[in-house]
């Protein structure tokens, strides 16, 4: 009984949610802006590097980052969507807001300091999120979140999710805020009054023991060991606490993201180090540095992003490493680098449903093998990855490649039938030893390749193309293993695999690309 009636109660929400949603602009109302990507509408979700903050760039305004300079405007910038972008300047702030509620191609709802507690808030109407002190203290989005209201006569949170419906592309960076910003203010404020020092000195003092800024002066008679010393334990309570908030909220932002947007492309990113680069502050006494110390505290953190990002269909893109303002963001070329990253990213507008977690280059692979149809899906909106891929498949699309030349018949096996479609290229291919049978009476169409036979019969169709001259790829290689590894076919799958493993549709597409590619070259 009291699940039903939650039933009806939810059912009645949401219809009275959606019909308050009509009213609210949005963006499929937009003009289109073409890209080879297929977007035409483009949302950013996160904190302060989304804003993009940084200390060296003449355009911030308060501390609420350069709208010009950050990445999710580089990226918009990339994309041809930001002609029709505004930002939006509320009655009594002194600064633009990057949100554009008119309507562009582009909108950002990223706030300096958001938490994942923030971003669920935003993106889930379901979820009671309740401000608390840190939320008090630096978010001051409330009173923001309250004038875009007043304009647009609807909730903020309806507008965001509006957004998220009508994306084609949505970025998420959150996570640095749970682990590290609030449970620094945290522990300041948990020993301000023990040591009558206030919270924002005590976190400067921290700061300046990694490198950024000056030491404050301390009130007279404070020992400062002594608060470092009791400062550091309790922080790190904190940062496991924080670490496990993250943990729990990061799925459910990106089930909610998915279950609006099913069929948007979704790029989380991993937790920047402002500290990578950096040298070591022991003069060399320790084997590491601390920024690499550092990495070692973020790698668990951005693992559990990546594995949550896969679950939902989203690509992870990792940003550990770009370069910093000498402070706690990317400098601008750090800006533009993780732009870069995401376009790289990014797939094609393509047939296939099934291929959002593949790499770039893998679903460029992908795009090669529907275009010119030598490697398609097993249907019209499914690729199907994962699957293995067949003796059948790599003949074929090797005979395709070579312009379906013909054959005439070599041998007769009892598994493949005159009237199959890769009768003729099963022939061929036995005739020029690429993909041999399996016994003298059966080629096994329906079976497995390995990937070390899918090298042989790439090796073997190189020399195919080239018999009488020395122009061939695989001129100067004994071995097919040791030729697909020198010319980065195999890059990315280890030696054990190529010598043990069956090879997958992705890595089949993938290394047959490759091929074609050094073809060309």
């Amino acid at each position: 009984m009291h699940n039903r009636m939650y039933r009806h109660v939810a059912a009645f929400l949401s219809l009275v949610m959606l019909i308050g949603l009509l009213a609210i602009p949005s963006l499929a109302d937009t003009n289109k802006a073409p890209n080879e990507y297929g977007i035409e509408h483009y949302v950013a979700l996160g904190d302060s590097i989304a804003t993009g903050l940084n200390d060296n760039t003449e355009t911030n305004e308060d501390a609420y980052g350069s709208w010009e300079n950050g990445y999710t405007v580089k990226l918009a910038e990339k994309l041809n969507l930001t002609a029709a972008a505004e930002t939006y300047k509320p009655e009594g702030y002194s600064y633009d807001y990057y949100t554009s509620p008119n309507g562009s191609g582009f909108r950002s709802w990223a706030f300096p300091a958001m938490r994942t507690l923030e971003i669920r808030h935003q993106v889930d109407a379901s979820y009671e999120y309740e401000r608390d002190r840190f939320a008090d203290y630096w978010l001051d989005n409330g009173e923001l979140n309250e004038a875009i209201q007043e304009e647009y006569n609807c909730d903020v949170g309806e507008l965001i999710r509006q957004d998220i419906k009508g994306a084609d592309l949505i970025t998420l960076n959150i996570g640095s805020n749970d682990v590290l910003l609030s449970q620094l203010r945290i522990t300041a404020w948990e020993l301000e009054d023990k040591f009558g020092v206030g919270s924002s000195a005590i976190v400067d003092l921290m700061k300046s023991k990694l490198g950024f800024g000056d030491a404050p002066t301390l009130p007279e008679g404070v020992d400062e060991n002594k608060l470092v010393l009791e400062f550091i334990p309790k922080f790190l309570v904190n940062v496991l606490k924080g670490y496990n908030q993250f943990l729990q909220q990061m799925p459910k932002i990106l089930k909610a993201l998915r279950d609006q947007a099913p069929e948007a492309q979704i790029v989380v990113l991993g937790i920047f180090n402002p500290l990578h680069h950096s040298l070591s502050l022991t003069d060399g006494k320790l084997p590491v540095s601390l920024g690499e110390m550092i990495d070692g505290v973020m790698l668990p953190v951005n693992l559990a992003m990546a594995a949550d990002a896969a679950l939902y269909g989203c690509t992870y893109v990792d940003v550990v490493d770009v370069t910093t303002d000498g402070s706690m963001h990317p400098d601008n070329e750090g800006y533009v680098d993780i732009a870069d990253r995401i376009e790289k990213r990014l797939r094609a507008k393509t047939a296939y449903k099934d291929i959002r977690i593949l790499s770039g280059e893998n679903q460029a692979a992908v795009r090669w093998g529907y275009e010119t149809n030598n490697f398609p899906g097993l249907s019209e909106k499914y690729f199907h990855p994962a699957m293995l891929a067949t003796r059948a498949q790599v003949a074929e699309t090797l005979y395709h490649m070579a312009g379906n030349p013909g054959a005439a018949p070599v041998q007769n096996f009892i598994d493949v039938k005159e009237k199959a479609d890769y009768y003729d290229a099963v022939q061929w291919s036995v005739a020029n030893g690429i993909v041999s049978g399996l016994t003298k009476n059966t080629f096994s169409p329906g079976v497995a390749i390995s990937l070390k036979k899918l090298a042989t019969a790439l090796y073997q169709y190189d020399k195919y193309l080239t018999p009488n001259d020395q122009s061939g790829l695989t001129d100067g290689y004994d071995d097919a293993l040791t030729w697909a590894s020198a010319t980065g076919i195999s890059s990315g799958i280890s030696k054990v695999a190529m010598k043990t493993a069956l090879a997958t549709r992705a890595q089949a597409v993938l290394m047959i690309y490759r091929y074609a590619q050094l073809r060309k070259s």
